[in-house]
């Protein structure tokens, strides 16, 4: 039987069969490779991108043009009406949508007021307690406004605004400025429909402008703009524009369902509420880990709100008079309360506010005195507009015997200091005391 012979390959066989092999496998894990990745995308949950709220709120609203509603201008879109869903949650507290930029920015006011006190004598914005209360400048005592905001650099751009003068029409100011935070101008007010507007929520808050006389001009009760020569205590509302891509987590824009904004851990406490025994109190300043709150309501005894007068003397917040409000706070109110262990002391400005004074919020830093129960300053930010008739803290002089108050309105008064008001007081906790809950008001912190 004949033998079979050997083939043996020679090199260029070799080298093609080589080829051939790895193109085969280069081949197979190539389609390998996109089956598995095709076959994971179909089947994976699908991401989605977090909406964002300029591009929401143009998407979700058709533009009118004589009903409530969204509107067009030259710069982009405004809310205009009575009844329009422009509410926003942002900082713990919440907003009304002013106007969408053609950029993507987005300008809020606060829906309610932010704090009551004088413009000042001084006619110019920029050298109002407004600028300096709502505005982080070089001034040392600036910004209490700005201060309560978290991160407000991650959120928040320059709000740009003109000192308009108000006639027949508005005429735009003649200088341009920006702020991260400032207050309600004349045509923002007017452009939302004026007293016919979501901006009228019957309080009385100043506007920055002057009519052609140079008088400083307020909202009254009815919703209507008049003078004045801004000696007297009015609300204010602050303004802040939203940055561009500004993402939220939820709501539709209705009282109800606010546009929620995302912040992630970008919070803080101020806003936020705190029970302590049967009483819930809101924060309204965080320093050095103190929380300062003030009682979400009024003193009350058995059921019944506490009326009572500041002193028999005179304007000063004085420990040693058995007489005077501040005596009774840190004594008889203080005993009364059942966690007054975690109570601690914290400073009280009650520096002079007063027409000899010139109205100058910064006089305030002036006094200062330290106590575990006070009462709150004009100058403080207080976001519950739903106080009535209460004493604030401020002296008008070491010897008169007139003091302050605030109405639910956003009216600051001057009143004798034997008449009876309600009390609102203010006490601190430190931080790191608190152990559970969420800070809202259906969950509140707690310390046990």
């Amino acid at each position: 039987m004949a033998k079979r012979s050997k083939h043996y390959l020679n090199k260029y066989e070799f080298i093609f069969n080589l080829i051939s092999l790895i193109t085969i496998i280069i081949i197979v894990l190539y389609f390998g490779i996109r089956s598995f990745y095709y076959y994971g995308v179909q089947n994976s949950p699908k991401k989605t991108e977090t909406p964002e709220l300029n591009e929401i709120i143009i998407n979700n609203n058709k533009v009118e043009k004589n009903k409530n509603g969204l509107h067009r201008n030259n710069d982009g879109y405004y809310f205009k009406g009575k009844n329009v869903n422009n509410y926003v949650y942002v900082f713990n507290r919440i907003f009304r949508i002013i106007s969408i930029n053609d950029s993507g920015t987005i300008k809020l006011v606060s829906e309610n007021n932010v704090a009551s006190f004088m413009w000042g004598e001084d006619s110019s914005y920029k050298k109002s307690n407004l600028y300096t209360w709502l505005t982080k400048t070089d001034n040392e005592y600036s910004g209490v406004y700005y201060d309560t905001l978290p991160n407000p650099n991650k959120f928040i751009v320059k709000t740009n605004y003109s000192e308009d003068i108000l006639s027949d029409k508005v005429k735009k100011g003649k200088n341009s400025y920006s702020d991260y935070v400032t207050s309600l101008g004349i045509a923002d007010y007017i452009n939302s429909g004026a007293s016919k507007g979501f901006l009228n929520n019957n309080k009385i808050f100043y506007l920055i402008g002057n009519n052609k006389n140079k008088e400083k001009l307020y909202v009254n009760e009815d919703g209507e703009i008049e003078t004045s020569d801004g000696l007297d205590g009015y609300g204010i509302r602050a303004v802040i524009t939203l940055k561009k891509g500004i993402q939220i987590t939820g709501g539709d824009g209705t009282s109800n369902s606010p546009y929620v904004i995302k912040q992630d851990k970008d919070t803080n406490y101020i806003d936020s509420y705190v029970k302590l025994g049967n009483d819930t109190w809101k924060i309204y300043n965080e320093e050095n880990g103190l929380l300062k709150m003030y009682l979400y309501g009024y003193i009350t005894n058995n059921g019944v709100q506490v009326l009572r007068e500041y002193s028999n003397k005179n304007s000063l917040f004085n420990l040693n008079n058995k007489n005077n409000i501040a005596y009774y706070l840190n004594n008889t109110y203080l005993n009364s309360l059942s966690y007054n262990y975690y109570l601690v002391s914290n400073k009280f400005y009650i520096g002079e506010i007063s027409d000899e004074s010139g109205y100058i919020y910064k006089n305030i830093y002036n006094n200062v005195i330290e106590c575990k129960v006070g009462l709150l300053n004009i100058f403080d930010y207080v976001s519950n507009d739903l106080f009535d008739d209460y004493f604030h803290l401020n002296n008008t002089s070491e010897i008169s015997d007139i003091e302050y108050s605030t109405n639910s309105r956003g009216l600051v008064e001057e009143v004798d200091v034997t008449e009876k008001k309600h009390i609102v007081p203010v006490i601190s906790i430190n931080a790191n005391i608190i152990k559970n809950g969420d800070g809202t008001i259906n969950n509140p912190y707690v310390v046990e």
